[in-house]
């Protein structure tokens, strides 16, 4: 038996010779809330009767369909008190308290169900609720946030240009900024970070923290309705899921650059592709806070965020890896597309 959604509420009846199984079935009928069946192969008729706990899964879906809300959550309450994994329970009260305006209530009742359909239209409507309660704020606190960045980016900027031209050596938070300046400027950031030593394998050590930290802070700050299931990676785990693609790509282009006229040391090769990694934070963490305020509708906006950091990314290494060793557009392509059948090389001998 299904509700009208095509949940399945219980299951009765079996293949058998045994007192209320079947053979075979020649027709079906309604005797008020009995269902009698005519078996053929025993040449009798089976009357089933339902139970209480059917009644009471019958009652919960006809107050649902008059709406009485209330009448709904003690029915559905009843059944959760002789089943408490039943789904359907769950999905029924929150359901009817989502009908009645109480939001929050709802949400708890779909989170136990893993409905993230259901939740994320009553978080929808308590979003709803909760903005225009502190409509005048967030203007406030959107205004506060840009001037805030451009004020960084700003400042980063100019203690570029001064650190370029102070000849002077540089600090560890110089080195971390400098990263501001490479990933806007490309060509020139890699350039320099090779030449003029602007970078640092402290600096590249940080960023490679920095992004392992982003991606701890991603597997367990996502909301519920990007991560119903509330499953984590340890930080030990993102560190080896950065550490060994890292370590793979730097050994194999240097392992292929030292046989194609490269001009980037090991060394060079992990300071480039550290530095690269700097756009992970700039928007996965926006992203993971992003989806402590957006619905499933909406996941779309945290995709594209995380899409383009990834992209960016891409893009950085490409770039570092042909400046690194002074290749030619072509040359540098053939050298990644190397890369990668090395690293897969080195983990087959690995294995």
């Amino acid at each position: 038996t299904y509700d009208y959604d095509g949940n399945l509420l219980f299951i009765f009846g079996d293949m058998g010779t045994q007192l209320g199984n079947i053979s075979s079935i020649e027709a079906i009928a309604y005797l008020d809330d009995d269902i009698l069946i005519l078996d053929k192969g025993a040449a009798n008729i089976t009357k089933y009767r339902r139970t209480e706990y059917g009644d009471l899964l019958i009652e919960a879906i006809k107050n649902t369909n008059e709406r009485n809300y209330d009448q709904t959550i003690t029915y559905w309450k009843s059944i959760l008190q002789r089943n408490n994994n039943f789904d359907s329970a769950y999905i029924g009260i929150g359901k009817a308290l989502y009908r009645s305006g109480k939001w929050t209530e709802a949400m708890d009742f779909f989170t136990s169900a893993y409905d993230t359909d259901n939740y994320s239209d009553a978080f929808k409507m308590y979003r709803k609720e909760l903005i225009s309660k502190i409509i005048y704020v967030i203007p406030i606190v959107v205004i506060v946030i840009c001037v805030a960045v451009t004020k960084f980016f700003g400042y980063a900027a100019k203690l570029n240009k001064e650190v370029a031209v102070s000849g002077k050596k540089r600090t560890f938070w110089q080195e971390i900024i400098y990263a501001n300046h490479l990933i806007f400027h490309p060509f020139d950031g890699f350039w320099d970070l090779k030449h003029e030593k602007r970078g640092s394998l402290r600096g590249a050590i940080f960023y490679v923290g920095l992004a392992i930290l982003t991606f701890t802070y991603q597997s367990i700050g996502e909301a519920y309705v990007f991560n119903p299931t509330g499953s984590y990676s340890s930080v030990l785990t993102q560190i080896i899921s950065v550490l060994i693609p890292l370590i793979l790509w730097v050994v194999g282009n240097w392992c292929l650059t030292t046989l194609m006229e490269g001009e980037g040391s090991l060394k060079d090769i992990f300071i480039a592709s550290s530095y690269a990694l700097a756009p992970i934070p700039l928007l996965i963490i926006p992203a993971t806070i992003c989806t402590n305020f957006l619905t499933s509708n909406e996941a779309a906006i945290v995709t594209l965020l995380e899409s383009f950091a990834f992209i960016w990314v891409g893009l950085l290494i490409f770039t570092g890896t042909m400046v690194t060793h002074d290749y030619s557009l072509f040359k540098n392509i053939l050298t990644c597309l190397g890369t990668i059948v090395a690293m897969v090389f080195i983990m087959f001998l690995a294995l």
